[in-house]
């Protein structure tokens, strides 16, 4: 069983690439592959495939997260069916970097691909239809690989996150809390923050906060809200959603 995400990279490509070849997470980087270009130099060969487009589309790279059941997969099959998951989607036209986390108790892929094509110099359409096509091949390699999908009762179904919940009778945002407290005690800017949070799949409204609470002037939102992986709508990061210690 897996469950996937994708959002958008605009900036900092280096540090997203970074991020996911942590070696204390990857086994030494012994669970990082790639496909035309190399972690090391990742940034430039993107850079080099956006400066041939077009295209007035502002978004760098993209990230994918697959993550798996707890106890399902290991470290080395889930990197495989990422390995597999890319090429399939891509299909050997975007430069991609692959790595597994092995850090948390569901292993999981990220997935860092350009978001222009190398030959036709055209860019990666994100949409609903390109997700659900994501899904769709995530869940074919995860029966060919002997893995339980999640069953679904329509287009959306119950995503990895939710089937987690209710299993283990735990409210999401105790999961938001958790990953928030995570990300801080790593993270020394907080712009790193934000980047950090996004690599776990988290959808961010509101990222330019307001310089005071009271600052009616402003044009920026008085609160950051969250939108975690696998769910639908945003919570706000303020005292009364999330409790004390996340005013």
């Amino acid at each position: 069983m897996a469950y996937t995400r994708i959002h958008a990279i605009k900036a900092t490509i280096d540090k997203s690439v970074a991020y996911i070849c942590n070696p204390n997470k990857t086994e030494g980087n012994l669970l990082v592959s790639s496909f035309s270009c190399s972690p090391e130099t990742a940034q430039f060969d993107f850079k080099t495939a956006l400066s041939k487009t077009n295209s007035k589309d502002v978004n760098l790279a993209y990230h994918l997260i697959q993550s798996f059941a707890p106890g399902e997969v290991t470290p080395e099959e889930a990197h495989q069916i990422g390995i597999e998951l890319a090429n399939r989607l891509l299909k050997g036209n975007y430069s991609y970097v692959i790595a597994t986390h092995n850090d948390r108790d569901h292993i999981h892929n990220h997935i860092i691909f350009c978001a222009a094509d190398n030959n036709t110099h055209m860019k990666y359409n994100s949409c609903k239809r390109s997700y659900y096509h994501i899904r769709q091949l995530s869940d074919e390699l995860c029966k060919e690989h002997g893995l339980s999908v999640i069953v679904t009762t329509g287009r959306k179904g119950k995503t990895y996150a939710e089937w987690k919940a209710d299993r283990e009778g735990k409210s999401w945002k105790t999961q938001v809390r958790n990953d928030i407290n995570e990300v801080v005690e790593t993270a020394n800017t907080y712009e790193e923050f934000l980047i950090l949070i996004k690599n776990r799949g988290y959808e961010i409204k509101g990222e330019a906060l307001s310089g005071t609470a009271g600052d009616a002037g402003g044009s920026d939102p008085k609160y950051i809200s969250f939108k975690a992986p696998g769910y639908d709508r945003f919570v706000r990061g303020s005292l009364r959603t999330l409790g004390k210690g996340f005013s």
